[in-house]
């Protein structure tokens, strides 16, 4: 018999189906991964934790979920919290890592929200990011590569999409440019490498916000292929963290906002390949 237990059982996990967001369609891509964090816990097959004290001159120390969680509606939260006196916060890294081939073309995207318009929000520092795969092998930043495709300070009214690889791109503040956007609402950002041109010099990583494009960066633009090489044709994972304090945004003010007013709500992560 189809007890009403079982009913209700089916009738949430419905729910919980139906409330998360699927990855948005990009014309001539398919996705070869995402998570749309529908579960009651994060995925530890696609994800880890990174640990300890922050890069960069940060304040927090990253936990290895209570700053983590999983709204139950199809959500993933990052929430920095203030505890006597000692900041915390989560980041997390994608198992995986994911690299355009040679001809072709990859887009990395995520869509989420950041915290509560006016609150003060000195020294947080939110951001979705893609760091080289060769860092895990020993290769020191920024030789590994980097592409932020989304960097806040302050909560201020600019999200920066940033190419890092050294010298060659002016590091350390990068080759970047940014994009307004307003907090508390949800918005899609994401960047597309396109290999299609054999001349690396005319290949290019394009910056989106909602399916606009506001930064490119060609290989032409760095000038050196080895930096090139590094970061638009290397293997890299994604990034998604909440840091408070640090070398860009100042340390936090004694009334930073603390908890989900400082936070960050992500509805989903996607990789897309050219069909």
């Amino acid at each position: 018999m189809f007890s009403s237990i079982t009913a209700l059982a089916c009738l949430s996990a419905l729910l919980t189906t139906t409330l998360a967001t699927a990855p948005e369609p990009n014309n001539g891509f398919h996705v070869v991964w995402s998570d749309e964090f529908s579960g009651s816990s994060l995925d530890m097959t696609k994800w880890d934790y990174y640990l300890g004290q922050g890069p960069n001159n940060e304040q927090e120390i990253y936990t290895n979920g209570a700053n983590c969680k999983l709204s139950g509606s199809g959500s993933l939260l990052i929430t920095p919290e203030l505890n006597n006196g000692q900041w915390t916060s989560c980041r997390i890294e994608s198992l995986p890592n994911f690299q355009a081939q040679a001809g072709s073309q990859i887009i990395v995207q995520s869509r989420f929200k950041l915290g509560t318009p006016g609150v003060q929000l000195q020294g947080i520092w939110p951001a979705f990011w893609s760091l080289g795969e060769a860092v895990r092998h020993g290769t020191q930043w920024p030789a590994c590569g980097e592409i932020d495709t989304f960097e806040n300070v302050n909560g201020g009214e600019l999200g920066a999409g940033t190419l890092h690889c050294g010298g060659y791109c002016n590091d350390p503040t990068g080759l970047t440019s940014q994009m307004n956007f307003d907090y508390g609402t949800f918005h899609t950002w994401a960047h597309a490498i396109d290999l299609r041109n054999s001349d690396w010099r005319q290949q290019s990583i394009t910056w989106y916000m909602d399916g606009q494009a506001y930064h490119v960066t060609h290989g032409s633009d760095v000038g050196d292929q080895a930096s090139w090489a590094a970061t638009a044709q290397a293997g890299m994972f994604i990034t998604l963290n909440v840091a408070v304090g640090g070398s860009w945004p100042g340390k936090a003010a004694s009334n930073t906002a603390s908890g989900a007013a400082a936070g960050m709500e992500v509805q989903y992560v996607a990789v897309y390949e050219a069909n």
